[in-house]
């Protein structure tokens, strides 16, 4: 894997699908962002509209040579999540796939929740709820997205859309891990703050 390239990170789902884009040389999150497709109602719309951002993403980052998403079907628990949401979700992020394929002829690589959280540095610890954490601790790790993740349009709190960024996040980074072994070994074992010792988001 050559140094000088990029790592297309996603987190696909039929709400938001969020992105990140790793540079591999500097090692560092070069942008990160999100693709709302909450106002669109068919499969056909969802899909199109992520490809038209998957098309700018290659018109101005030319260099993208790994992608890795986030492999849906580890994210559902049993007995909680419907089997029409589950079949949605994974059909889409497929479909996803396939066309990342079709746009930058690389295979998708899908990694694993639990996993990617252990590579990028945001393990989950016991008895906290996952999606706030993650969310504090990407943040905590990549503190310039904070004023860039999207807030809600009447509180002054961060949009379910932030999750999606942060998720993104973390795949790329857990990517990076796999792919930049010679990393210094401080910067993959580092390990999780407290919960009470997050940073303050208010």
């Amino acid at each position: 894997m050559q140094k000088d390239s990029y790592i297309l990170g996603l987190d696909v789902s039929t709400f938001c699908t969020g992105f990140s884009i790793w540079d591999l040389e500097k090692d560092e999150l070069s942008k990160s962002g999100f693709i709302s497709l909450k106002n669109l109602n068919s499969w056909h719309e969802k899909v199109d509209e992520v490809c038209s951002v998957l098309e700018d993403i290659k018109k101005n980052t030319n260099k993208i040579t790994y992608i890795a998403i986030e492999d849906i079907l580890q994210k559902f628990i049993a007995g909680k999540s419907n089997i029409k949401t589950i079949i949605t979700l994974a059909g889409f992020n497929y479909v996803i796939q396939r066309k990342c394929y079709e746009i930058y002829n690389i295979t998708p690589v899908l990694y694993n929740v639990l996993r990617s959280r252990n590579l990028a540095d945001c393990s989950v610890p016991r008895g906290v709820k996952s999606k706030d954490f993650i969310l504090r601790r990407v943040v905590e790790l990549h503190p310039e997205i904070k004023s860039e993740l999207p807030l809600m349009k009447t509180k002054n709190e961060f949009a379910k859309e932030a999750w999606d960024v942060s998720d993104a996040i973390v795949v790329g980074r857990a990517a990076a891990a796999t792919l930049l072994p010679d990393r210094p070994k401080e910067i993959i074992k580092e390990k999780p703050v407290p919960e009470e010792d997050l940073i303050d988001f208010e």
